[in-house]
């Protein structure tokens, strides 16, 4: 039978996670599926565990490499898909039961589509949820229609993309020939390369969400902040890539994000006036409630003397 949807899970390292993501893809009902695991030049045992797993799995297809990163891991995987929908869990992520067949059916029905993605909830490294995506973004939560928990289009992708990123990886489903199309992952860049993909693909394609929580992100400690820099970096330029394509005031906000970023980054390694001047040019540019929120925090931990 003909394979539906080739879901890629980049490896590298996360020997103490793999059981769970792989057991979150084998629960997904009524779709034809691959399972593409590529090692990234794993030094945990990983691959070891992969192939005792594949006896049990015959739909597991394990490839390895040398490390150079998810990029390139996630580019040779998407070479190597048969399907003709990719879908992207990271090894420490994981789906619910019916989440592929649900996406599936509504990119079927819907060829014009050329990604979709779900919210998803953050869950601390004892799997404790924090928030969602989605209520972290009211600049996204007035799109989404709450009475409907399926598939909705999303109005001008674009416009919103370039500056609320709502869209977490391991949610994603793409078709194979648009994600081709388009080039796959940029290696250029040194972070945010799927950001960078999604908007892409909006440029030539409908972009479609569900409001319903269909995977758990894990947030494990200095994972964010380590990238930070790199990500910064990458932001502005994925930014610049859109001139073209997003309107002036989605492009002003997108300006604020990048400041409101660069006011976390200074907020956490210590430089209080760093932070303060930035995240005060954000809420200049972008007044809401997140940002002034941050300004409010910068103010007190600025000025407030410690006894």
């Amino acid at each position: 039978m003909k394979t539906e949807i080739s879901v890629i899970i980049p490896n590298y390292n996360c020997k103490q996670y793999l059981a769970k993501a792989l057991n979150s893809v084998i629960a997904q009902k009524n779709v034809n599926l691959e399972i593409i695991v590529i090692d990234d030049g794993s030094t945990d045992g990983s691959v070891d565990w992969l192939k005792k797993a594949q006896n049990t799995f015959p739909q597991l297809v394990i490839l390895e490499q040398e490390n150079t990163g998810v990029v390139n891991v996630r580019n040779r995987a998407i070479a190597a898909a048969k399907g003709d929908y990719i879908a992207f869990l990271d090894a420490d992520d994981y789906w619910s039961d019916d989440k592929l067949y649900e996406q599936l059916g509504y990119m079927k029905e819907h060829p014009e589509c050329v990604l979709s993605f779900t919210n998803y909830m953050h869950v601390n490294e004892d799997y404790k949820p924090i928030v969602d995506c989605f209520s972290f973004w009211p600049e996204f939560s007035k799109f989404v229609d709450k009475k409907n928990m399926g598939y909705q289009n999303l109005e001008s992708p674009m416009d919103l993309l370039i500056f609320a990123n709502v869209i977490g990886t391991s949610s994603v489903m793409v078709k194979r020939s648009a994600i081709n199309y388009v080039g796959r992952f940029d290696n250029v860049l040194n972070s945010a390369s799927d950001w960078d993909c999604w908007l892409k693909l909006a440029r030539i394609g409908d972009v479609a969400f569900s409001p319903r929580v269909a995977m758990d992100y894990l947030m494990r400690a200095g994972s964010i902040t380590a990238n930070r820099k790199n990500r910064l970096n990458a932001m502005k330029e994925i930014v610049s890539r859109c001139k073209r394509d997003a309107g002036m005031i989605a492009q002003i906000k997108a300006q604020a994000r990048i400041l409101e970023c660069y006011g976390e980054y200074y907020r956490e390694i210590g430089a209080k006036f760093k932070a303060l001047s930035t995240t005060t040019a954000a809420f200049t540019l972008f007044p809401h409630k997140r940002n002034l929120r941050h300004l409010l925090h910068d103010l007190k931990n600025t000025f407030t003397t410690a006894p």
